[in-house]
């Protein structure tokens, strides 16, 4: 497993909603592998719930199998794709096995025709060292918490953000366009897709916030970054965060997976020795 400097704290909270009848979301968050994703799906029937459950399944049982291998020198560890000379060797299979489930889950809209046109977004974050690595395809988003100041970490795979980005609208125009829900990348609609994928530094007392938008439609940054401030605790922080949704009127699934990146203290330390 990818050696953690500081102990992690993690909460994942999920929730259809007020107005859908089912839940298209899927999410994990597995503190010893150190990561955590969360997918949400689209496509007719229940089809994208089969999508966003694909790419999960896929995406940490490729992590997985790259970490077993890392530890066999005698094994090659193949991407599936091209090598991004940036990104750490963690990052580029991170990357890759969001590939692959994108070919896996265009397959099988091919091959089954009630999942013909599924697709999901995907944002995943795997947590190493003192790094972290976050790699995403469409508007699911990641957010970091330091020192009191929210940041986004993403870049949402829409159009009105390529909008925002060459000038033709402001981000207050986008917050209300009739086109904020229409993706320009989602995995599963083509046969290739590319995942964008940055990696930063860890401090300690980080908190970052995976979610879906069915948060962030409902819920804005200040608000979200008053939650972090006022529960502090992943768990109580999620409680919160899904409750705000609902209270905004809930008109889309909601996920939230809240990790925190604790100080450990010197007695801690002095335990472990």
């Amino acid at each position: 497993m990818p050696k953690q400097t500081a102990p992690l704290e993690c909460a994942a909270r999920t929730n259809v909603g007020c107005v859908r009848t089912n839940n298209e979301d899927s999410f994990l968050s597995d503190e010893a592998l150190g990561l955590f994703i969360v997918a949400d799906g689209m496509g007719g029937h229940s089809s994208g719930e089969v999508a966003s459950k694909m790419a999960v399944n896929v995406i940490a049982n490729n992590v997985r199998q790259t970490i077993a291998q890392a530890a066999e020198t005698d094994k090659t560890r193949v991407l599936f794709g091209q090598n991004n000379p940036v990104l750490s060797e963690y990052g580029n299979h991170l990357v890759s096995g969001i590939r692959i489930a994108n070919q896996v889950i265009y397959e099988s809209g091919l091959t089954a025709s009630q999942n013909k046109g599924m697709g999901t977004t995907i944002v995943a974050v795997l947590v190493w060292e003192n790094n972290y690595t976050i790699a995403w395809v469409g508007d699911s988003r990641v957010y970091l918490v330091r020192h009191g100041h929210l940041q986004q970490l993403t870049a949402d795979h829409s159009l009105v953000q390529e909008q925002v980005n060459r000038g033709l609208i402001t981000n207050e125009q986008a917050e209300t366009s009739d086109f904020k829900n229409v993706l320009t990348r989602a995995l599963g609609i083509a046969e290739t897709v590319e995942a964008e994928a940055v990696e930063i530094a860890a401090f300690d007392d980080d908190y970052l916030i995976l979610c879906s938008d069915g948060l962030t439609r409902m819920v804005s940054d200040e608000n979200i970054l008053a939650a972090i401030q006022s529960y502090r605790q992943p768990a109580a922080i999620g409680d919160r965060l899904i409750a705000l949704a609902l209270e905004a009127g809930g008109k889309d699934n909601v996920t939230a997976v809240v990790i925190r990146r604790k100080t450990e203290r010197f007695w801690d330390k002095l335990l472990k020795r």
